[in-house]
């Protein structure tokens, strides 16, 4: 079939549902659907677009292998079915073959886009093969990050292999009757857009173009592609790219709210937006809520004056209510105002999973993270459902009491101060009379230190959590958590951790965007931002901020550092060859000369630094594993995301050489 040329202004209207979909509730998102049909069918929308997997959820983990749920989340199909009269609907849900078995022994499930339209799943002649009605299965599974696609679906590409078919010859567009004729519609699953990262007989596995040619007059992709900064950019560059070659008018519709795997919970900022042939934003929805795109055609261009600003922070949780999208959208967000409204996205995911209306419990140091916590809870879910606690011992200065006090004040939520003292004099006192009859041990300052974060986590944080009925967060952020900076059963602990995919500067940033932007006044106090009161744990004497003694961490080159090895998968080796190349700085993107030389004056010390850092990732592992979930933020979070694996000592013969060659000695 030849590709056709779409008359600019000859499509029909088209509405992109960016909905909050709930993982595990289909009885909530369909409901939620079937609001959506309504009011696309009342804007004289001919077709409405739903997000991937829109009706079970898309993260759900190995409850894919549970045959009675699949068996219902498929079921509730025949309710949108039955909801088409006089419109087109497209969704993602799974979708059983039952005359065949997947690769884990069980009866195939796709992942799949469904199109029904006047009642009826709108059928495809000359399929090479048979599938359920109005289904068209996902063609490129990702499986990288926390994707997991092959270990439950079987996709349009081995479908293909197994029949012996070209995949071209499964992509036969729908024909959807419209009030300007018959459209023929094109649809693809969210990695199907990443098509140059895929090879089909040598070449890019380019579905988009492959629906061209087989005379699709617009195509639409169904996504739940989870936020990290930048990663719309990105996927906008790759759909003009593949414009560029395939002049096709192009719809991308993305869930928001947020999902978890356990480990990591996943936010979703949405995104939709409608591209016209030459690859220029047509509309684009308003990040971080529901909202439904209404583009009339090709040739859309005021924007709809009801349009809630994108700009604004989630003001409501996520599903409250939607908002009628501008064909224009607005100016992008900058990284921090995204990093914001992926926390409180995160929050009120946890929130939601407990049904709603919880309290929460933040412990409160009068250092810069648990401020920046204390805030984000505040934002999230208001002051009367936020209480905080302070849990001094003698070695915690005034200038961080206060901190905590006026900090709690700022922002109006309950405040109580208990201090511990009394605990940890009767336990150190306890701890340094125990002997086993072999062995005396050593009562050391960290022995000691320890015993303070664990009086605070386990025993007076739960203990609190538990009498009064509060949830309880983490307040580590990503730095300390790759260092291991932090006592197991002791600030390792809570049920969410919204800063641990934060390196310390973005800390930092975030608490200047909540003073200047978010409140607009002093909220987090400006000592801690200006560095006037150094970041410490106030553990012990050598940790006396009032003597400017802090963390053993080297805020800034160290965070640049950890990005490297944790993000981008660097290894000790680049980070030498970098240094010896003398373009470490450049490539780590921190440039302080005057820091790193003092840090380093010597290449024995930059060396002694580097192989710290590898160790304390390494060997720390452990407590990784037992920390809460956390919200991810960035390329790589520590959880589910980065699957690590407790490894012994190695270094390549390459990192040993080229350490011989940096200091003289071979």
């Amino acid at each position: 079939m030849t590709a056709n040329t779409v008359v600019p202004g000859n499509l029909p209207t088209v509405a992109l549902a960016q909905m909050d979909v709930r993982a595990g509730r289909p009885d909530l998102n369909v409901r939620s659907m079937l609001r959506f049909i309504d009011r696309a069918r009342s804007a004289g929308a001919a077709i409405v677009a739903f997000p991937e997997m829109c009706i079970p959820g898309y993260i759900l983990g190995d409850a894919w292998e549970i045959d009675a749920l699949v068996e219902d989340y498929q079921g509730w199909s025949t309710a949108i079915r039955d909801a088409s009269d006089g419109i087109a609907v497209v969704f993602g849900n799974v979708a059983i073959d039952r005359g065949a078995i997947g690769e884990d022994g069980r009866v195939r499930k796709l992942n799949a886009a469904w199109v029904c339209h006047d009642g009826h799943y709108v059928e495809r002649a000359g399929l090479p093969a048979c599938l359920p009605h109005g289904v068209h299965p996902k063609t490129l599974h990702p499986n990288y990050r926390f994707f997991d696609d092959d270990r439950h679906f079987y996709s349009l590409r081995k479908i293909a292999a197994e029949v012996d078919t070209r995949i071209a010859e499964w992509l036969i567009p729908y024909d959807i009757p419209t009030n300007r004729g018959v459209i023929r519609l094109g649809v693809q699953l969210c990695e199907d857009i990443w098509h140059q990262d895929y090879r089909y007989r040598h070449e890019p596995l380019d579905t988009l173009r492959a629906w061209h040619r087989a005379g699709a007059d617009l195509v639409i992709n169904l996504s739940a592609s989870p936020w990290t900064w930048q990663k719309n950019d990105k996927r906008n560059r790759v759909v003009r790219e593949a414009m560029a070659r395939t002049p096709v008018p192009f719809f991308y519709v993305n869930k928001v709210g947020a999902q978890n795997n356990g480990k990591n919970v996943l936010v979703f900022d949405g995104d939709t937006c409608g591209f016209r042939t030459d690859g220029s934003i047509l509309g684009r929805a308003p990040p971080w809520r529901e909202a439904m795109l209404v583009l009339n055609g090709l040739d859309a261009t005021e924007p709809n004056r009801n349009a809630a600003a994108p700009n604004q922070a989630p003001s409501a949780p996520a599903g409250a209510g939607c908002t009628e999208a501008s064909s224009q959208g607005g100016p992008a967000q900058t990284e921090i105002e995204a990093i914001h409204d992926a926390i409180v996205t995160g929050l009120r995911h946890i929130d939601d999973l407990r049904g709603g209306g919880g309290s929460y419990l933040v412990g409160v140091s009068g250092g810069i993270d648990s401020s920046v916590v204390a805030c984000m809870l505040r934002i999230a879910f208001g002051p009367e459902r936020v209480f905080a606690v302070n849990m001094p011992t003698r070695f915690n200065a005034e200038v961080t009491r206060e901190n905590a006090r006026t900090l709690c004040d700022a922002l109006t939520v309950d405040y109580l101060s208990c201090p511990i003292e009394d605990l940890y004099r009767a336990l150190s006192a306890r701890m340094r009379d125990v002997e086993f009859p072999t062995r005396r041990g050593t009562y050391t300052r960290l022995v000691d230190e320890n015993i303070q974060a664990r009086i605070r986590g386990s025993d007076m944080l739960a203990g609190i959590a538990a009498k009064f009925g509060l949830v309880f967060t983490n307040n580590g952020n990503k730095t300390e958590v790759a260092l291991g900076y932090a006592t197991l059963y002791g600030d390792v602990n809570g049920a969410v951790a919204p800063i641990a995919d934060l390196y310390k500067t973005q800390v930092f940033a975030l608490a200047r965007h909540l003073n200047e932007a978010v409140f607009r006044r002093e909220v987090v106090p400006r000592n801690l931002i200006d560095g006037e009161t150094v970041p410490s744990a106030e553990l012990s004497d050598a940790q006396d901020v009032t003597r400017g003694l802090g963390d053993p961490i080297r805020y800034g080159y160290h965070d640049a550092l950890l990005r490297q090895l944790i993000e981008y998968r660097r290894h000790p080796l680049d980070i030498l060859t970098w240094y010896r190349a003398g373009e470490l700085l450049d490539r780590i993107g921190w440039r302080d000369d005057r820091k790193f030389n003092a840090y380093f004056p010597e290449p024995r010390l930059f060396i002694e630094d580097l192989e710290w850092v590898e160790r304390q990732v390494r060997v720390n592992y452990f407590k990784r594993i037992q920390a809460p979930p956390i919200v991810v933020l960035s390329k790589r979070a520590f959880g589910f995301d980065l699957r690590e694996s407790q490894l012994p000592d190695y270094s390549p013969r390459a990192y040993e050489r080229a350490k011989r060659a940096l200091l003289g000695s071979g």
